[in-house]
């Protein structure tokens, strides 16, 4: 099962090296790097993120809004925690339940980043924390990490679960492989990397589908009852008609917060 670590720095240069440790131990087979990204707070609602994950020089410079907009192209749980872990994340809360996260590892990312602060986030495959702790030993005070199952139906989810049983199978061949063979398992784990990737994208666009879908009914039925509340307004004033209207009133507030918590879900793109 693969785990999300989140690991801050001060220093730049620190978490630079530290990063750079990561990818050697994917290289070596000792851990699978699946998705990552190093993101920094600066003043006034700004972020700097390592283009290229690994030259100091890759920064860029984007706007929270920007990097909101960047976060819904990464799928999965690591775009979902650095919206949590910057404070960028529309209704975050409510999507928890996506993700098996614990919740200690919840209240300690969320919004937590600070000016200044730089972040590795990650999600990696690992029989075992004590790689990363040791590697990571010299370079960061602390290494914040829970495991990330991402809850889609059981077909798919067995699909990912397949996917990450291949990976692991070469991980361990490349340990024990001549320089030649480690060309060719390297190449197949990231094609085995890349499949995953593709699947969990492709589940999310299918999940805001469905999202959306909802709210739109939603929104509908709301308008609808509405219309039918402004009608009864303009009847005769009876204990039949006003029995009526406390019923409509109650159906409509019910339905305003079922559309708060689709609004948080679906994020910005959707809400109007």
């Amino acid at each position: 099962m693969a785990n999300i670590i989140v690991v801050p720095f001060k220093e730049e240069k620190r978490a630079i090296d530290a990063l750079h440790k990561i990818k050697e131990l994917d290289a070596y087979g000792d851990i699978t790097l699946y998705e990552h990204m190093m993101i920094r707070k600066k003043e006034n609602n700004q972020f700097e993120v390592l283009n290229d994950q690994t030259d100091e020089e890759g920064w860029r410079t984007l706007t929270g809004a920007a990097v909101g907009g960047l976060l819904g192209a990464i799928a999965g749980p690591v775009g979902f925690v650095i919206g949590l872990y910057s404070g960028l994340a529309v209704g975050a809360i409510a999507d928890v339940s996506r993700y098996d996260f614990e919740d200690d590892f919840v209240k300690k990312v969320s919004n937590q980043m600070t000016v200044g602060t730089i972040a590795i986030i990650a999600e990696v495959g690992e029989d075992s924390s004590v790689f990363i702790n040791e590697a990571l030993e010299p370079y960061a005070s602390e290494i914040m990490r829970s495991e990330a199952g991402i809850e889609f139906d059981d077909y798919v989810d067995e699909q990912i679960e397949d996917i990450e049983d291949k990976i692991e199978d070469q991980r361990e061949k490349l340990k024990k492989a001549t320089k030649e063979e480690k060309v060719k398992i390297k190449s197949k784990i990231a094609e085995l990397k890349a499949k995953r990737k593709s699947k969990i994208t492709a589940l999310e666009t299918r999940r805001k589908q469905l999202l959306k879908s909802i709210k739109d009914k939603s929104d509908a039925r709301l308008k609808q009852m509405e219309n039918r509340l402004k009608e009864y307004e303009h009847s005769v004033t009876s204990s039949i008609v006003k029995a009526r209207k406390n019923r409509l009133k109650k159906r409509i507030k019910k339905e305003e917060e079922k559309l708060y918590q689709l609004h948080a879900a679906l994020g910005d793109e959707f809400m109007d």
